[in-house]
C-alpha cells in the first residue's frame, strides 16, 4: 500500500483560483470595485421580452381559436387544428374569457 501522504485539497484549490487570477490580470483585465450594498445580481427584469413575445403569439392565434371553441371544438382539437400544444389553447382561452367544450 502507499502511505504517501497526500496534498491537503483545500490548498490544492486556493493554488487553483490564485493561478485564475494571476492569469486574468496578466491579460490586462481589471478587477471591478463594487461599493458596499450594490449587488451585482441581475433583476429578473433582465431576461427581456421572452415573456411579452410569447403573449404576442398566443395573441395571434386567439382569433382562430375563438372560431374554433364557438364551433364546439375541444382543447386538442382546436390544437391540432391550429398546430400549437394543448396547453397553450387553454392558456389562450382563460386570457381571453372563451369557453371550450369538454372532452367526451
Amino acid at each position: 500500500m502507499n502511505f504517501a501522504p497526500q496534498a491537503d485539497p483545500r490548498q490544492q484549490i486556493i493554488a487553483s483560483l490564485s493561478a485564475q487570477i494571476e492569469h486574468y490580470l496578466a491579460t490586462g483585465k481589471r478587477v471591478q470595485d463594487i461599493p458596499p450594498g450594490v449587488s451585482g445580481e441581475i433583476p429578473f427584469t433582465a431576461i427581456g421580452n421572452h415573456p411579452k413575445n410569447l403573449k404576442a403569439k398566443r395573441d395571434r392565434h386567439e382569433p382562430r381559436v375563438r372560431e374554433l371553441a364557438a364551433a364546439g371544438n375541444t382543447a386538442s382539437a382546436i390544437a391540432t387544428a391550429v398546430g400549437i400544444d394543448s396547453r397553450t389553447v387553454r392558456r389562450i382561452a382563460k386570457e381571453h374569457d372563451i369557453t371550450l367544450a369538454e372532452p367526451t
